[in-house]
């Protein structure tokens, strides 16, 4: 599912020219074999995935973001999302599911620059469970499709709990108006003790990257970044 990628040339990291993902410190290819075992040092790091097409120098970087996919969906979902915001200097990479995922989110920092989460689906859950932790420290949420019932989407269940309340920091929410795995009416309620929370509805069902307001998704998640730089 995850296409492998090398890390950047000398000649790339002496000229400030970042490709729009945060590469793996290995050079061999993800699937293949080390010639030594390394030392065990806890869980592995989840490698990130390549989400744009576009290159982004280090200088103009103005805000990362952390994709968190969710049931059954492919990293791929998340490619024109990415190639969008690359063009306004906002670098996407895509988190997956397994292993230890908050090394990844670390590593794809950019001092200087915002940081945020952006999960879809139980991804969005998993964007929230991360907020409190000292080592992600999130200037900010994007939440797609977040799932307020216990129902299968993939036939897979939710496993991590509903928020009892958002978190106090700025955070987009992007609905569909006719999401029946999530009806919006529970959305709105779970948005009426959050000030800094802002509820957008865009038409279609759960699947908001791939609906028919997905260009809306790509347009308000850029005035979003935008809020947070002007903030």
């Amino acid at each position: 599912m995850m296409s492998p990628f090398q890390p950047l040339s000398l000649d790339d990291r002496q000229a400030g020219t970042y490709a729009a993902v945060a590469a793996p410190r290995s050079g061999r290819p993800l699937g293949a074999a080390p010639t030594t075992a390394p030392a065990p040092r806890g869980p592995a790091a989840t490698p990130v995935r390549p989400a744009a097409r576009a290159t982004v120098p280090r200088r103009d970087i103005r805000a990362t973001i952390a994709a968190l996919p969710g049931r059954g969906e492919d990293p791929a979902i998340f490619d024109a999302l990415a190639d969008r915001l690359a063009l306004d200097g906002y670098l996407l990479t895509v988190v997956p599911d397994g292993g230890n995922r908050v090394p990844a989110l670390v590593e794809g920092r950019v001092p200087g620059a915002p940081f945020v989460l952006l999960g879809s689906d139980t991804g969005a859950l998993a964007a929230l469970a991360m907020v409190g932790s000292p080592a992600v420290r999130p200037d900010g949420l994007v939440l797609l499709g977040l799932p307020l019932l216990h129902l299968l989407v993939a036939g897979l269940p939710v496993e991590e709990p509903s928020p009892r309340a958002l978190p106090d920091l700025p955070i987009l929410l992007l609905h569909g108006a006719d999401d029946e795995v999530s009806p919006l009416p529970l959305v709105r309620m779970t948005t009426r003790t959050a000030p800094r929370a802002e509820l957008d509805v865009v038409l279609g069902g759960h699947d908001v990257l791939t609906g028919p307001g997905r260009r809306c998704v790509a347009a308000r998640t850029v005035l979003f970044l935008e809020s947070l730089l002007d903030a």
